[in-house]
C-alpha cells in the first residue's frame, strides 16, 4: 500500500501524531482512495493501490504446465549509492525534502514506500519514490533532531548518475512544533 501526504499537511502535525500514537501500530483507520478526497481532516492519508500492467512477450501458458514469466530487461546499468547529507543551523523537529531525478538515467531502487533508503536520524522516517522522477524524504521527531543526518539510497542507473543530476528542494521544516524557516536546512547530495 502506497501512502501519500495530502496537500497542506505540515510536518508539525506528523510529529504531534507520532508523539500521540507511539506504540499504537498501523492506524490506517480504513481511509481509502475511493475517488474523492472527503477525508481531508488536515492530517489524513490518502491511499492508493498500484496498478499492474502486462508485459508484451510475457508468459504463455501450456495446458498441464505452469506459466513462467519472461525475464524483464533492466537496461544494462549499474547501481549507485546516493547519500543526502542534511545539516541545520537551528533546532528542527522534522523536515520534508523532495528530490527530482532524471528518469532517463534510471530510478531509485524499489517503488513507493519500499524504496531502498535508510537514515541515521532518530525518530520516524518516511520515504516514497513515485518512479516518475520524484523521491520524497521526510524525517520527524517529537524533539529536535541531531544533525548532521545522512540519508542513503540505492539508485538503479542506466548510465552515469552525478550529484548535479539531483535537484533537492526543502519543502518544509518544523521548528517548535510549527512550520518553520526552511532556509535553516541544507541538503547536499553525493553519488558513489
Amino acid at each position: 500500500m502506497m501512502r501519500t501526504f495530502k496537500s497542506g499537511l505540515t510536518i508539525g502535525l506528523m510529529v504531534a501524531a507520532m508523539a500521540l500514537s507511539a506504540g499504537c501500530g498501523d492506524n490506517d483507520n480504513g481511509h481509502g482512495d475511493n475517488g474523492n478526497d472527503n477525508n481531508d481532516n488536515g492530517g489524513g492519508f490518502r491511499t492508493s493501490t498500484p496498478s499492474r500492467t502486462s508485459t508484451p512477450g510475457g508468459a504463455t501458458s501450456t495446458p498441464g504446465a505452469s506459466a513462467t514469466p519472461a525475464p524483464t530487461a533492466t537496461g544494462g546499468g549499474n547501481t549507485a549509492n546516493v547519500s543526502f547529507n542534511v545539516a541545520s543551523s537551528a533546532g528542527v523537529q522534522g523536515f520534508d525534502v523532495r528530490v527530482a531525478y532524471p528518469t532517463a538515467k534510471g530510478s531509485f531502487t524499489g517503488t513507493g514506500e519500499d524504496v531502498a533508503c535508510s537514515t541515521s536520524a532518530g525518530g520516524s522516517f518516511i520515504k516514497n519514490d513515485n518512479d516518475t522522477g520524484s523521491l520524497t524524504l521526510i524525517v520527524g521527531n517529537a524533539s529536535n533532531l541531531t544533525f548532521p543526518i545522512t540519508i542513503t539510497c540505492t539508485f538503479d542507473a542506466t548510465g552515469t548518475l552525478a550529484a548535479s543530476d539531483l535537484t533537492v528542494t526543502v519543502r518544509e521544516v518544523t521548528q517548535n512544533g510549527a512550520p518553520g524557516d526552511a532556509t535553516v536546512l541544507t541538503v547536499t547530495p553525493s553519488v558513489s
